[in-house]
């Protein structure tokens, strides 16, 4: 019945619309000007950008993962310890039950690290590399010297530079 309802609704609301006799186009008259021409000024600037918010987020990344993974040692290293302590309970758990909530242990731990963190952690340091100083330094000698620039770092300027 809904799609009854729904379909006919669809179909009157086009035939409708079609009934509709459109208004006539008024001219429009808009100077446009030509965007202004890209010196090598700003293309070095463009660079310097690129690469400062590349190194930017590799940093935040690793700091992410690293701070991720001392968060996670210390909860397994308290786990640990309160499972020696209690002889009633490992792990956090609601108070007054008696299973944990969260249990890591050594196990659970380097499965969490190496699913979550580590990838995150390997992509930041991958950005700090690929994206450090002194390749920056090297991308823009060779622009200096020959005015070209690879083809990635062209593709990756195309928001920089608009």
């Amino acid at each position: 019945m809904f799609r009854t309802a729904f379909f006919l609704l669809l179909v009157i609301g086009t035939v409708s619309a079609q009934a509709i006799a459109p208004a006539p186009a008024l001219p429009l008259t808009v100077a446009v000007s030509a965007p202004a021409p890209r010196t090598a000024a700003d293309t070095v600037q463009a660079i310097h950008k690129l690469f400062a918010k590349r190194r930017r987020v590799g940093g935040w990344l690793t700091a992410g993962a690293v701070s991720t993974h001392l968060a996670l040692a210390g909860i397994s290293a308290a786990n640990e310890n309160k499972g020696a302590s209690n002889s009633g309970s490992s792990g956090f758990g609601i108070p007054g039950n008696t299973g944990p909530l969260i249990q890591f242990g050594f196990g659970g731990f380097a499965l969490i690290y190496g699913v979550v963190a580590a990838p995150v952690a390997g992509v930041g340091i991958q950005q700090l590399i690929a994206y450090g100083p002194r390749r920056e330094a090297k991308i823009l000698a060779a622009y200096e010297t020959t005015h070209r620039l690879p083809a990635k770092i062209q593709r990756q300027l195309r928001r920089h530079l608009r």
